[in-house]
């Protein structure tokens, strides 16, 4: 049974605070659209992209060279989204009636298909459905607290995981861009994926046995529900002890997940966090819970 350890939690809390972190605005063009295009579009670009940001690779990673520069898993999605952007892609009659070869357009690299393509447009298929009957996308998300935004999308089956992590990733961005002024930014959490978890568990602020991640038992959907709803909860705290929003901690933390504290042979020697983590003061380094065929995260 896992166990959230607020002391650990504040240790870690205590180190972030001296990173200085700050909140990022997502205004990079080769992954998002121009911040003064309208709002209508922005919003489209948004909450279809986020519907579709899950794992992006099984067997083999999705990555590639993309107009001579290279992408990796998130960031190639996005920047394949942001050359559809441009092509009128994200229109609510066009993606409610999207078709598998008009999907390759954004679901595919150097001539590799991201590994749940036909589900990916299925969700999309279901974006557009809907936003074409709330009558567009500024109808169909609410910008005036993320408790609305969540109950506005819960028929949207992209954004219906139970510990809505993609909802909070569309809230971080939509207030990132300034696209929502939230009045309740302060009940916000941490979007949680795999990096997020995988970083919870071996900094040890969500105590878990180790052995049984190392086992490669694959959770049930109950039991990662349960598993990430305590990960977003430990997160929470630190973001409190540390005086930083849940959203720059996720950015932050998501970065940090890619880059140094990788599932496999973590960068231990550059971590700014190995003096307060369990899994360095123990040479262990467990992964993530496996919980693979879902779209929630």
């Amino acid at each position: 049974m896992e166990v959230i350890d607020v002391d650990r939690a504040e240790a870690v809390a205590s180190v972030i605070r001296r990173l200085e972190i700050k909140r990022e605005q997502y205004l990079d063009q080769r992954l998002y659209p121009p911040p003064d295009d309208p709002l209508e579009s922005q919003l489209a670009y948004f909450v279809s992209m986020v519907a579709i940001d899950h794992r992006t690779s099984l067997w083999e990673p999705f990555e590639g060279e993309i107009e001579g520069e290279f992408f990796h898993g998130a960031d190639a999605l996005y920047r394949l989204g942001r050359i559809a952007y441009d092509k009128g892609f994200f229109k609510a009659e066009k993606l409610a009636r999207l078709t598998p070869s008009e999907a390759e357009l954004l679901l595919s690299l150097g001539g590799k298909r991201v590994w749940d393509f036909h589900t990916r447009v299925l969700l999309l298929r279901d974006v557009g459905r809907k936003a074409m009957l709330r009558g567009g996308f500024e109808k169909l998300v609410s910008r005036e607290r993320i408790s609305d935004l969540q109950k506005s999308l819960k028929d949207l089956r992209a954004y219906e995981d139970p510990v809505g992590k993609k909802v909070m990733l569309l809230a971080k961005f939509l207030d990132g861009r300034r696209l929502a002024d939230f009045r309740d930014l302060n009940e916000a959490d941490v979007p949680v994926d795999n990096h997020l978890s995988r970083v919870a568990y071996r900094l040890g602020i969500v105590d878990i046995n180790y052995d049984f991640l190392e086992s490669g038992v694959e959770v049930t959907r109950e039991e990662d529900i349960r598993l990430r709803e305590a990960v977003k909860t430990a997160w929470r705290i630190v973001a409190k002890f540390a005086d930083i929003h849940p959203f720059a901690l996720d950015d932050y933390l998501w970065s940090f997940g890619r880059k140094i504290c990788i599932r496999e042979s973590p960068k231990c020697d550059i971590c700014p966090l190995k003096e307060v983590c369990k899994a360095y003061s123990l040479s262990r380094f467990p992964p993530e819970h496996l919980h693979t065929i879902t779209w929630y995260y």
